[in-house]
């Protein structure tokens, strides 16, 4: 099994549990109000710079990946340049 670490714009929250839903992902943990930097620019929920983002915590089959990697790429490519989305893996193994 994998993780799968997303970081999404705070704004396309809804929009990112109804693509992980309607590919079959329904176990999942979400932080919200999460702040930081990175290529798109600072979400410091600041006045300056209000932007917020979300994190996302999915394990998954290795077998849904690809499939939910590719729905991932594409929702990426309609956000605005500055809203940024992020996706990492890695191995999860289950302890308990």
């Amino acid at each position: 099994m994998n993780m799968l670490l997303i970081i999404c714009p705070e704004a396309r929250q809804e929009d990112m549990r109804n693509l992980i839903h309607h590919h079959g992902v329904h176990a999942y943990t979400e932080m919200t109000n999460v702040l930081g930097e990175g290529h798109t620019g600072p979400k410091l929920g600041t006045h300056f710079h209000s932007q917020k983002s979300v994190l996302l915590f999915l394990v998954m089959e290795e077998s849904k990946e690809a499939e939910l990697l590719a729905a991932l790429r594409t929702f990426r490519a309609g956000l605005y340049p500055d809203e940024g989305l992020r996706a990492f893996t890695l191995p999860a193994n289950e302890v308990l």
